[in-house]
């Protein structure tokens, strides 16, 4: 086995002593360019022959960038850009969160007091930039250091060829400069890919932490901001909000009034999604007062989802989406989730609230994370968790030889060295997450967590919060949100960059693999040969990644 990594052990600190005896003013300003695909840190050392110049390569439709590093700012200076180029970047400024802990065994995070686990790359607690906030020219520097973001968004009608260009940052008098290259392949990555993904998020949260009223006019902005940095990580299908559900009294029959839903599915649509996954029908009940594992709300109570009662109410429920689905001609690009996460002891439950689904929802395919292959017919898209299906990779495959689909999944789990975005992996293992779907042709890939953030959590501060109702340990540190909350919408983050990256990468992979499906394996085992055997160095994925546009842009 082969495993590149590179670790980072400590805080590095910095120390600068400028001495003069000329009667030129010394200059104080100091600044570093560091790839996009590593970590960078507050206390990053810049070192004695810094790098001024950055060489970018990108296929067209795609995206690539850089990191500035800066030191020795003077304190409240206005920081302002230009740049001598016809493709103008993006400039964010990066925000630095706060890593309290570091990854554990699965699903939680372990106090700085244990010993550093191998597969870190940094001992908790430390700061990381890891936030992308939108820069407009003037904006103050937020420290004597500071870093930026440099972001090139590649139009899919570019000529492809290369371009030289020049970032000036001006703080106060002294000059950051920087040379780039940036070479644009013939290759072009579709605008719709082939790869499905999810990312799992709160409407609630949405509307608490930019502080707007549920459903206001303003709410209904913020969701669409959500919606298109979404899209801006590639995503392709979302969970609308279910409708409002109004019983008729004793009589068992409920009205449905699907007017939030519809206008959430046209939006969403409207800003590039191509599929819409329904609501789980059903929930864990883990109450101490359970009434069954399985529980279904009927007139705001929990009952036993195979119960008689329950049966009713998903009858009309679902006919009820059906008809709606129909009548906005959306039937056909649906997917309908059961129960998330279903334990085998409760498969036979599972394959009951399956065949309800199919007599009123038929065609729509069944998917649900889930990390056993032994439910049999329950579900039509299988989505283990990636440890999982290297596990039982077998099984899994023989569904698929059944005419199944497969994805996988990651969130609190799997650690360790597993591929995963968690904030103290190298940050290329979020990108190589799609290698590992060409690698083993998942064709899509589901997480929970693009803004999880509960109430007692900031965001910023606090990236390993207590996980849901399970107050007695935390979450790795990045599981529960993948974008920020900025006071005027979403914020990116360079994982969540580094996500839509990897999900380009993918996308030609399949390009060099309708033609030349040896080549394409050959090169994405240059980096990902298994989801615990990978290259995550920078000098390594540089090298693959040249390969891969080389190859994708062949006649």
């Amino acid at each position: 086995m082969i495993r590149c990594r590179s670790i980072v052990l400590g805080a590095i600190g910095c120390l600068v002593l400028v001495c003069s005896t000329s009667t030129v003013p010394a200059r104080s300003l100091k600044y570093h360019v560091v790839s996009a695909n590593e970590w960078l840190y507050p206390d990053t050392q810049i070192p004695a022959s810094p790098i001024h110049t950055a060489d970018l390569h990108a296929p067209r439709g795609g995206r690539t960038g850089f990191q500035v590093l800066l030191r020795g700012l003077k304190p409240g200076v206005s920081l302002v850009y230009e740049f001598e180029g016809d493709l103008q970047p993006e400039i964010y400024q990066l925000i630095d969160v706060n890593v309290p802990e570091n990854s554990g065994p699965p699903c939680s995070a372990i106090p700085p007091d244990q010993p550093t686990p191998d597969y870190v790359i940094r001992k908790a607690p430390y700061r990381v930039y890891e936030a992308l906030r939108p820069f407009q020219n003037g904006d103050t520097a937020r420290g004597v250091t500071d870093a930026l973001y440099v972001s090139f968004r590649i139009p899919g009608n570019t000529k492809p060829g290369e371009r030289t260009g020049k970032l000036r940052i001006d703080a106060g008098g002294e000059t950051a400069t920087v040379e780039v290259t940036l070479t644009v392949y013939p290759a072009r990555v579709p605008e719709r890919g082939r790869l499905r993904v999810t990312n799992w998020f709160s409407t609630g949260h949405m509307a608490r932490l930019h502080k707007v009223e549920s459903w206001s006019e303003e709410h209904w902005a913020v969701l669409r901001q959500y919606a298109r940095m979404m899209r801006r990580g590639r995503q392709t299908d979302f969970i609308p909000i279910g409708p409002e559900v109004h019983s008729r009294g004793e009589t068992e029959q409920w009205d449905f009034d699907f007017s939030r839903t519809e206008r959430m599915i046209r939006m969403f649509l409207e800003e590039g999604f191509t599929h819409i996954e329904l609501p789980h029908i059903a929930r864990h009940d883990r109450r101490k007062e359970a009434v069954a594992r399985f529980v279904v709300e009927v007139d705001g109570t929990p009952v036993p989802a195979t119960s008689h009662r329950a049966y009713v109410f998903l009858a009309a429920k679902l006919t009820a989406w059906a008809e709606m689905l129909r009548r906005n001609g959306w039937y056909d690009r649906t997917i309908q989730h059961i129960v998330d996460e279903p334990p085998p002891a409760e498969f036979d439950h599972y394959r009951i609230l399956a065949g309800t689904v199919r007599k009123f929802l038929p065609g729509i395919p069944l998917v649900d994370a889930l990390g056993d292959p032994e439910l049999d017919g329950g579900v039509d898209i299988w989505v283990p968790v990636n440890s999982s299906y290297e596990e039982k990779r077998e099984a899994f495959e023989a569904h698929r030889r059944r005419g199944d689909t497969l994805w996988f999944y990651t969130c609190c789990n799997p650690t360790g060295f597993y591929l995963n975005r968690l904030i103290d992996n190298e940050l290329l293992r979020t990108r190589l997450l799609h290698w590992g779907n060409w690698r083993y042709r998942l064709d899509g890939f589901l997480h929970w967590g693009l803004n999880q953030i509960i109430e007692v959590q900031d965001p910023f501060e606090n990236t390993c919060p207590p996980h849901g109702p399970y107050r007695n340990f935390h979450l790795p540190p990045g599981d529960s949100h993948i974008v920020y909350p900025g006071p005027d919408g979403p914020w990116s983050s360079v994982r969540f960059e580094a996500m839509g990256a990897g999900i380009e990468d993918y996308e030609l992979l399949n390009i060099i693999g309708q033609r030349d499906e040896k080549l394409a394996d050959e090169i994405c085992r240059r980096l990902v040969r298994s989801f615990t055997d990978y290259d995550a160095t920078v000098k390594g994925f540089e090298a693959a990644h040249r390969r891969l546009l080389e190859a994708a842009s062949r006649p």
